[in-house]
């Protein structure tokens, strides 16, 4: 017996999310890995951890900022306008 099954279309990867989660994580990491810079000194080996994380995460944050205003444009130019979303 076969089974009615509703086709659903294939959901495309949402790019926006992954760039806008991307932002939130690196954001709450940067400050705890300048933390341990600053706990442990630059010739511990966490403090080495912790600024190796830092220029990591800062280079992520970086990158993740220009692809969230490419990916936002029109909503920013929208909003810039004063035109509803």
């Amino acid at each position: 017996m076969e089974e009615n099954r509703e086709t659903r279309p294939k959901r495309r990867f949402n790019k926006r999310g992954i760039v806008s989660l991307a932002l939130c994580i690196v954001f709450i990491l940067m400050p705890v890995s300048g933390k341990m810079i600053q706990e442990f000194g630059r010739e511990t080996f966490w403090g080495n951890v912790g600024l190796q994380l830092h220029a990591l995460s800062s280079g992520i944050f970086i990158l993740s900022g220009i692809f969230h205003i490419i990916f936002n444009w029109r909503v920013l130019k929208q909003y810039i306008n004063g035109k509803k979303g």
